[in-house]
């Protein structure tokens, strides 16, 4: 479930001390609104691929930036955001395979 890519991300960016908590990590990460993954938790949905994209493009950003550092915990915190990155590209791959294979979009 995609939600689970993003809370992972959260948690990881949190214990990291890069981001406060979910309000934040919502706003300013995924570019929707501070209630966005309660939400989807409570009705039971993925994270759309908007969503998905956007907290990649950061994740890919900063971690370029940090590459680009002499400091060691800046090259860990590099390591971190490019293995999520890449969770948050599968997640929209998946989501892009499951719509475009279905049975009926299959058919010539």
């Amino acid at each position: 479930m995609s939600i689970r890519v993003l809370e992972d991300v959260r948690d990881e960016l949190i214990r990291a001390g890069l981001v406060s908590n979910t309000s934040e990590f919502c706003k300013s990460w995924l570019g929707k609104s501070d209630c966005y993954i309660r939400t989807l938790r409570h009705n039971r949905l993925n994270a759309s691929a908007d969503a998905l994209s956007t907290c990649a493009s950061k994740l890919k950003h900063y971690a370029a930036r940090l590459e680009q550092s002499d400091n060691s915990q800046h090259h860990t915190w590099s390591k971190l955001m490019r293995r999520h990155q890449s969770l948050c590209e599968q997640a929209v791959e998946r989501q892009a395979k499951a719509k475009w294979m279905k049975p009926e979009r299959m058919a010539s």
